[in-house]
């Protein structure tokens, strides 16, 4: 799941490619239906996933890290349009990536 090539596509964008740095400059430069939104939203999702496993103790939190590193760097790369998308979408949208963000940072 994780290691599917769109997901792997889509951090590798997000890391490497993601210009915007707030909500309003990501809905102009990616608008809804374009594969960047698309890509976005895949490894938000995923990560989102990843984060609800572990909160509810499906997903050692120990194996996700040894796992996947650098959730630190994928959410600091998001993180200036979540609370854009949070405020026009859902107030919680991806709180559990952002739990998963803080809990990297903690083990560093």
């Amino acid at each position: 799941m994780a290691t599917a090539p769109h997901v792997r596509e889509a951090q590798a964008w997000a890391l490497t490619e993601l210009q915007a740095a707030d909500y309003e400059t990501f809905q102009h430069r990616y608008p809804i239906g374009s594969v960047e939104w698309r890509r976005f939203t895949d490894i938000c999702g995923i990560m989102e996933l990843f984060g609800v496993l572990i909160k509810h103790n499906l997903v050692r939190e120990e194996v996700f890290f040894d796992l996947f590193g650098g959730i630190d760097i994928l959410w600091e790369a998001v993180a200036g349009v979540i609370p854009g998308m949070r405020q026009a979408i859902d107030p919680r949208l991806y709180e559990n990536f952002e739990t998963l963000y803080q809990r990297a940072r903690a083990r560093n």
